[in-house]
């Protein structure tokens, strides 16, 4: 009675996925060469039909599955080097549209000053030489040039060493995937 619990508590672990390979290796030697209770019969027929069944594996599988994952990393690749070209180019955009939105803003400003008819300007009195005046109007459109210029060139530096890292960071995990990756350890 004894050994039939124990078969039982076997039974119900394999049913559930809970046995190891010398536990299933027991059950099968079991049902193989007992034949005592015959409420056992369903379980003695499924040992009998698993041990009767030999899995074989195609020739050349591993070759193709390697293919198969090696081709889906580089497609993952290339989909990430578009979303980061994606991501630069917004980025990009949004600075832009952020500069304009200012200039449009100082000029609707500048406008708006020198259509108020009725109320004199700062700058009417500043130049009575309208060849003065328009040199003073070049030289502040110059500094800001250059200050904006200075402005947006941190932006790319910075977007340069964003790439920079990005591009080892993809290197770094590359190697590390190849390492750990079984495919790759057979070739």
């Amino acid at each position: 009675m004894y050994m039939q619990n124990k078969i039982d508590t076997l039974i119900d672990r394999f049913y559930k996925g809970e046995t190891n390979s010398q536990e299933e290796e027991f059950l099968l030697s079991y049902f193989a060469h007992n034949q005592d209770f015959p409420q056992d019969d369903a379980d003695r027929n499924l040992f009998q039909a698993l041990s009767a069944a030999k899995a074989t594996l195609p020739e050349g599988l591993e070759q193709k599955l390697s293919f198969m994952i090696d081709s889906w990393e580089a497609q993952e690749k290339g989909e990430k080097k578009q979303v980061s070209r994606r991501h630069t180019i917004e980025f990009r955009r949004r600075i832009i549209g952020i500069a304009v939105s200012v200039l449009l803003i100082i000029g609707v400003g500048f406008w708006y000053q020198y259509q108020q008819g009725g109320v004199q300007s700062g700058l009417e009195d500043t130049y009575t030489n309208p060849h003065d005046s328009q040199e003073a109007v070049l030289e502040a459109l110059q500094l800001f040039s250059q200050n904006f210029s200075k402005g947006t060139g941190v932006f790319e530096k910075a977007d340069q060493k964003v790439d920079q890292t990005m591009k080892i960071v993809d290197q770094l995990l590359t190697e590390k995937g190849a390492a750990t990756h079984p495919a790759t350890l057979t070739k």
